[in-house]
């Protein structure tokens, strides 16, 4: 396995839009079809530097937005938002049709846009999505705790029991420095304010989604993760799931080669891998 070469500023480029409530950086790179990538949670769009970095920046128009309440974005968290901040990142950089990939919370994020505006989707990538509706849940993140200690001003104490959860758990040393600097950044603002309502992903909705699907996981995921990526592979409709290789829920840090190959297949499946 391959570690992906770290881009450099000049691999990227910045800009900023204006959502409800405040704005949202993006950082872009790559030339082709244009693909939005949604971070999880406690991250930053510094979480796809493998991509940017690797196959897909040669192949798509990458656009890595810090998602509202994360990283630099000035826009409060709002969970119930953010499929109308990703239509208006779409709409300022002048996508009509786009593709879209999210991991973990980004994927909860990526479904519910293309659950509400699935014509402007020509392609779903999700990754370590959690789907409660499909599977039942068997995974805990104590997120009383977590707020607790926020709130208490121990943040440290929180990024030491966060960084130790399964879901963030590494398998390479790379990928292991790429997260430890995103956590390291991490100010606890979503759980100080509130993060909104969730989605609703119901099983409905998700059986009838119009676009090509891509539910991927790592092989070292956990169990119930990577049983949500399975049931979604065979509830959607045009729907198929994997499992990346030596990887775990950050799976396109883990092995970025093997993420890549999976995800330009995908989108491109005339063209040579």
């Amino acid at each position: 396995m391959l570690a992906a070469r770290v881009p450099s500023p000049a691999d990227m480029w910045q800009g900023e839009v204006a959502v409800e409530g405040g704005t949202l950086p993006i950082c872009m790179a790559g030339e082709g079809t244009p693909l939005i990538l949604l971070h999880g949670w406690t991250l930053d769009h510094r979480m796809w530097a493998p991509q940017a970095a690797g196959r897909l920046a040669r192949e798509h128009f990458l656009v890595m937005p810090d998602r509202r309440g994360c990283g630099r974005a000035s826009a409060p968290p709002d969970l119930a938002r953010e499929a109308e901040d990703v239509i208006a990142i779409a709409d300022f950089l002048g996508f009509d049709r786009f593709a879209l990939l999210g991991l973990s919370r980004g994927a909860v994020v990526a479904l519910d846009v293309a659950r509400r505006y699935g014509s402007r989707l020509t392609a779903l990538v999700v990754s370590g999505a959690p789907l409660p509706a499909l599977v039942p849940r068997a995974e805990v993140i104590d997120l009383d705790r977590y707020r607790a200690l926020v709130r208490g001003g121990d943040i440290a104490g929180f990024r030491e029991e966060w960084a130790h959860h399964p879901l963030m758990r590494t398998h390479s040393p790379e990928a292991a420095a790429l997260a430890a600097s995103m956590l390291a950044n991490y100010d606890g603002r979503d759980l100080l304010l509130g993060q909104g309502e969730a989605p609703g992903l119901p099983r409905e909705a998700l059986s009838m989604l119009p676009m090509p699907v891509l539910s991927m996981t790592g092989a070292h995921d956990t169990p119930w993760r990577r049983a949500c990526a399975r049931a979604l592979g065979a509830v959607a409709p045009r729907a198929r799931a994997i499992e990346i290789p030596q990887a775990g829920h950050l799976a396109n840090a883990d092995n970025p080669a093997a993420f890549d190959a999976a995800v330009a297949a995908f989108l491109n499946p005339k063209a040579l891998t």
